[in-house]
């Protein structure tokens, strides 16, 4: 309800301890005269349909409306001792008081539930000949000494002054249309489960029927029924009601304004020459609002002096009828360098047009030919989503893939043969996009194998490779033998790269001379077959022989055990047991 401001004195001010709520009791004019001088709630209850502190003046009507008001506390009350009376100010000719006084309500039910229990009531008289032009403001008022203290007599009364208790507007009865407030609200929602309505009526008899044409203004967001209202002179005062619904949409267009029109018409020139009313509406969306996310691609460096792209995209789902904002900017936990590996991104701000659901972020990459391994990353991030959007997926990660060249050596093997020479081939890969040559140079490394002796010996070189080469060989010749020498070794080292940047082989090279003699075998003969016990002929010799030679030493260690019947004192071992083969 609309609010009262009650005003009192100062030095009542100054002795009122303390703010008592009141119900309001049915009545006309309902008003707590509150301790502290606060603003209280006024509205009329009768008679019908008024609400708050307006009535139009056809609603009087004719003879005695109630108009009641309500005090109570505990400390101040109005005197039921002395007379108090009671007056208007600003009202119209034939609106008077037709009885105001003091009611000392002792039962709780009617209204005044604390002691002294006691309420105000004032009863308006509205004659014929009364009437209003305008809006007009009527001030209520009491007068003389409408407190005193119940605990301390001697308070002063402040004799013969006016108190104001309240006001109420009454409206001039013209030629309008009158609408009420929507039942439930001025909010409908897209899946039409909380319609709301209105009442429309009109101010005065019309000399005619008045049609009144009910639309909505966007019927994308709402629809009203009826589409006509019709009033005759005999029901212009009755409401009629008008039901208003939400339109439901596919798409996100969050929550929308629209009008409901009333456009009257009428051969009653007052009510023709109305203009129209419009009663604001929203309608709330019921889908889902549309979330941005953000995703990367990767990138191929480039070389010095060149630049390429790398794109990020960022989206927003759901489409939307609305236009949104959003953020985005470099997070700096990126591996790369910003100013030097790309081109530095500064924060900005991208719009989405209505319907628009998809833009790139272009991020320039410098190229070069630093080895920079598998790749380095930029990350950006998305922040302060607008017009109802939020942020799914706030951060994305691109990488930027290093096409630097990169040099490799093999491990190859080659069986090195019993005579001649045989190839042992080392290749060397290049990898990664280069329009420029560049030289490796290499030499031989340690290995088990003898230059000289199982190779030739390998000279410093150098491959040169032009910007389309991919692979160069460097040869070692390996020298066949009969020899088991099991396998062994050669190592190629790449000692430099011109020019620089590009990547050296992980390790050198190391190839495989495998040998293809068998291993040889070691034959043991006896000198005799058999011996004498003594006198000539009672030695015999051991030799070891081997059927391929080695080219390491091999030993044999000899022992001998009797067979029977002969047993170990029969015979004697040299002291020499082990025979050497070089």
């Amino acid at each position: 309800m609309p609010m009262l401001s009650i005003f009192e004195s100062p030095a009542r001010r100054l002795l009122l301890a303390r703010r008592i709520a009141c119900p309001l009791l049915a009545a006309t004019i309902s008003v707590c005269m509150l301790p502290d001088a606060n603003a209280v709630s006024v509205g009329f209850t009768s008679p019908s349909g008024v609400t708050g502190t307006t009535i139009y003046e056809e609603q009087f009507g004719s003879g005695t409306v109630a108009a009641k008001f309500v005090v109570q506390d505990r400390e101040w009350r109005f005197d039921t001792y002395r007379s108090t009376s009671f007056r208007l100010l600003n009202g119209p000719a034939g609106l008077t008081i037709a009885h105001g006084g003091v009611r000392s309500y002792n039962n709780p039910s009617r209204g005044c539930t604390l002691w002294p229990r006691e309420c105000v009531e004032i009863d308006l008289s509205w004659s014929s000949t009364a009437d209003v032009a305008t809006d007009t403001t009527v001030t209520v008022q009491a007068n003389g000494e409408p407190f005193h203290d119940s605990h301390n007599p001697n308070a002063p009364r402040n004799i013969n002054t006016w108190y104001n208790l309240g006001t109420f507007t009454i409206k001039p009865t013209i030629k309008e249309l009158r609408v009420s407030t929507p039942t439930e609200s001025s909010t409908v929602s897209e899946d039409a489960e909380d319609p709301s309505d209105f009442t429309v009526r009109l101010g005065a008899a019309p000399t005619a029927n008045v049609t009144v044409d009910v639309s909505s203004d966007d019927t994308t967001e709402g629809t009203v029924s009826p589409s006509t209202l019709t009033f005759t002179p005999t029901n212009y005062n009755i409401p009629q009601t008008v039901t208003i619904d939400g339109v439901n949409d596919t798409v996100y267009d969050g929550s929308q304004n629209w009008n409901v029109v009333l456009n009257p018409s009428s051969t009653d020139t007052g009510y023709n020459a109305l203009s129209n009313v419009e009663v604001p509406m929203t309608t709330t969306d019921n889908e889902r609002a549309p979330r941005f996310s953000i995703g990367a691609l990767s990138v191929t460096e480039g070389e010095s002096g060149g630049s390429k792209n790398l794109e990020f995209t960022i989206s927003l789902f759901p489409a939307s009828a609305l236009q949104h904002q959003v953020s985005y900017a470099d997070a700096g936990t990126g591996t790369a360098t910003s100013g030097t590996d790309y081109t530095a991104v500064t924060a900005q701000t991208l719009t989405f047009a209505a319907g628009d659901t998809r833009k790139t972020v272009t991020v320039p990459v410098t190229g070069d030919t630093d080895d920079e391994g598998a790749g380095e990353t930029v990350v950006l991030t998305l922040s302060n989503a607008t017009g109802g959007a939020s942020i799914s997926t706030g951060s994305a990660t691109g990488t930027i893939r290093d096409d630097d060249p990169k040099f490799s050596i093999d491990s190859p093997s080659v069986m090195e043969g019993n005579s001649g020479s045989a190839n042992l081939i080392f290749t060397v890969t290049k990898t990664g996009t280069t329009t420029t040559s560049y030289t490796v140079s290499y030499s031989g490394g340690s290995g088990t194998a003898t230059a000289g002796t199982d190779y030739t010996a390998v000279d410093a070189g150098t491959l040169t490779f032009a910007a389309s080469d991919t692979s160069k060989t460097i040869t070692v010749p390996v020298t066949g033998d009969t020899t088991h020498e099991g396998n062994e070794t050669v190592a190629i080292a790449v000692t430099s790269i011109l020019p620089s940047g590009a990547a050296f082989p992980a390790s050198n090279g190391i190839g495989t001379i495998i040998d293809d003699e068998a291993q040889p075998k070691v034959t043991l003969v006896l000198s005799r077959s058999s011996i004498n016990e003594s006198g000539a002929n009672n030695l015999t010799t051991v030799t070891a022989t081997l059927n391929n030679p080695s080219s390491a030493a091999t030993s044999i260690t000899v022992s001998v055990a009797p067979t029977s019947p002969a047993v170990a004192g029969d015979y004697t071992l040299s002291a020499n047991k082990t025979l050497s083969i070089a």
